[in-house]
Formats: structure tokens, sequence, C-alpha cells
């Protein structure tokens, strides 16, 4: 992101919108590096690009400006940060436990068919 000083003296960043591409994931901003006028200009892009994504593509223009915080805003920035690797380990502890569910379950299918087989047969034996 680009930042530059209105008015009062006061620092602004610009703000750009999200978009979204054509496969409806969040576009990706990139900045033109090759030796052409538009050099350091951004633009969208699908983030897929490349990979199977779509062929979307637009100029990334700013949609206003945002205050640049000082120093003691940034650190208050540390427990959310914090609360960010709390809520990944709780996620997987969780994924952890869908796997050992998921085992459950297809371990009791295959006893559940083996008791049913073995029904049948010893019915079909009488």
């Amino acid at each position: 992101m680009s930042s530059s000083s209105i008015g009062g003296g006061e620092r602004q960043m610009l703000r750009f919108m999200n978009k979204k591409c054509r496969c409806g994931r969040k576009a990706t901003i990139r900045i033109v590096e090759s030796e052409k006028p538009s050099k350091g200009t951004l633009y969208y892009v699908c983030e897929n690009v490349g990979l199977g994504g779509c062929d979307f593509w637009a100029w990334c223009n700013p949609v206003g400006y945002a205050p640049v915080y000082g120093r003691n805003e940034i650190d208050d920035e540390k427990p959310r940060v914090e609360e960010g690797v709390q809520f990944n380990g709780r996620v997987m502890k969780l994924e952890m436990k869908m796997e050992a569910l998921t085992m459950m379950m297809k371990t009791s299918m295959v006893v559940l068919l083996a008791c049913f087989i073995s029904t049948i047969l010893m019915f079909s034996m009488k």
C-alpha cells in the first residue's frame, strides 16, 4: 500500500477495495514490475491465475484514505495475533478429533457390514 500526507499533516494511507474474480475467489493485488509506463501500478488478478483460475484482471484504484496509526496502536494488535495462534491451535485439535471420528465411523461401518453378511449367511444355511 502507498501512503501520503493529506492537509493537516496527519499521515494517511490509501485504501483499496477487496474484489472477487469471476471464479468467486478473492482477487489478489499485484504490482506492475515490467519496464512499462504503468510500472509500480497496482492491479487485481485471480488468486489462481495460471493454476486453472479465471482470466480476471482490473486496475486497482484507491477508494479513500485511512489514518496511519502510531506505535501504540500497532502494539495493541499483539493480543489479536496471540488470539489467532490460540484459534489455530483449537482448529488443529478439532481437525484431529474429526479424523479420529471419521476413522471410528469407517471401522463401525466395516463391523456392521461384517455382522450383516454373517447374519445373511447364517439364515441362508438353515
